[in-house]
């Protein structure tokens, strides 16, 4: 089973170089590594490639045509089995067996994701190392339930080469790496989360960064919302597999809207905290089950705002634990009372935009 390794590269290499050395130091033979270079050949690029271009596929069309069809068009010339996939702020863990682990997970699954942790170098990207904990939670549900998964973090994940043909590769559109996974499980592709495979990757550390990062991933947020969210409520119960891993993500806020005055009467409002924390990587959900958190909060006083605050911090540590992510409980606070909330409005303020059909600037695409 051949793995080709594809690295898309724009404006800087990053780690690049890093990468590049541990997938040629990798026990597994039959693998190719693939440098896209997408945009201007720069200084610092070529000076970051050049020890690698005997042993490494550099291609350099000259021109920026953007990563989706970039990597289309790398592709196309390949005659390999699996499709690797790594943006080229990932750092790998020092594992000479990483690719076997893949070709075995590759054998009985289409798509392959690798869990990823966030590199913590600035309060910005502490904050959304949490973000990436909730989507961990989720995919892993997906994965060990459902063996399916409505969506893909495209900085680091395998794909079936027959699979990626089959679906004509990645659209141009903005949030490319979603909509592939989407597509993906609409074709019913078998997908595993696995944690063995777990990298890290780098994030925005000053505000300037943020703001570009926050934009993008808010706008890709609600664009996979928009084109998948009913397809997937239509689709589960048409098939029984996937109806454990909604109940357990999306399940609990239905049932605290239905019981949400029983719980207060019963003094047991701090329930619906349990809620809000699962539901937190379908910010929809969330946004409006954040509103009933926090009247509860007012209402019922300061045991609820204790004990609803303790119950997800537990449930985030435990999987951190398990996962073997990063966890602290004065940074996952601030993510839980200020951080989150503010995204839940960032996120509804994007929607109405859209519905609006309000031009959004996306200076990051092609």
């Amino acid at each position: 089973m051949k793995i080709s390794i594809l690295v898309p590269v724009y404006k800087e290499p990053k780690y690049f170089a890093d990468l590049a050395r541990k997938m040629l130091n990798d026990s597994y033979s039959n693998r190719e590594i693939i440098a896209v270079v997408d945009g201007d050949m720069n200084d610092e690029i070529k000076n970051v490639l050049m020890p690698f271009k005997k042993k490494i596929k550099i291609i350099y069309p000259g021109t920026h045509s953007g990563k989706a069809l970039a990597l289309n068009n790398a592709v196309k010339s390949l005659k390999t089995d699996i499709l690797l996939f790594f943006d080229n702020d990932i750092m790998l863990p020092d594992n000479p067996d990483f690719l076997s682990i893949l070709s075995e997970k590759m054998k009985t699954h289409d798509v392959v994701e690798m869990p990823k942790s966030v590199i913590v170098e600035s309060p910005y990207s502490a904050m959304i190392g949490y973000e990436y904990l909730g989507f961990a939670m989720a995919c892993s549900v997906f994965s060990l339930i459902a063996n399916r998964s409505p969506g893909v973090i495209g900085a680091a994940f395998a794909v079936k080469k027959d699979l990626f043909d089959k679906l004509g590769g990645f659209r141009q559109v903005v949030h490319e790496d979603g909509d592939f996974g989407a597509r993906a499980f609409r074709l019913s592709a078998k997908y595993s989360y696995c944690r063995r495979l777990k990298v890290e990757t780098s994030m925005p550390n000053n505000l300037s960064d943020w703001i570009t990062q926050r934009k993008r991933w808010t706008l890709i947020n609600v664009l996979w919302f928009k084109d998948n969210f009913l397809y997937l409520m239509m689709r589960i119960f048409r098939q029984p597999s996937l109806i454990p891993a909604f109940f357990i993500i999306v399940l609990p806020a239905v049932v605290s809207f239905l019981l949400f005055y029983l719980f207060k009467h019963l003094k047991m409002s701090y329930l619906i905290h349990i809620a809000f924390m699962v539901t937190q990587p379908f910010k929809f959900i969330s946004g409006i089950l954040f509103w009933f958190t926090h009247y509860t909060m007012i209402t019922e006083g300061l045991t609820s705002f204790i004990l609803g605050f303790m119950i997800s911090a537990l449930t985030y540590f435990g999987f951190s634990r398990f996962m073997k992510f990063r966890f602290n409980i004065l940074e996952y606070f601030l993510f839980y009372y200020l951080y989150m909330p503010f995204l839940v409005v960032v996120n509804v303020i994007m929607f109405i935009l859209l519905i609006r059909k309000k031009k959004i600037h996306i200076d990051w695409k092609v």
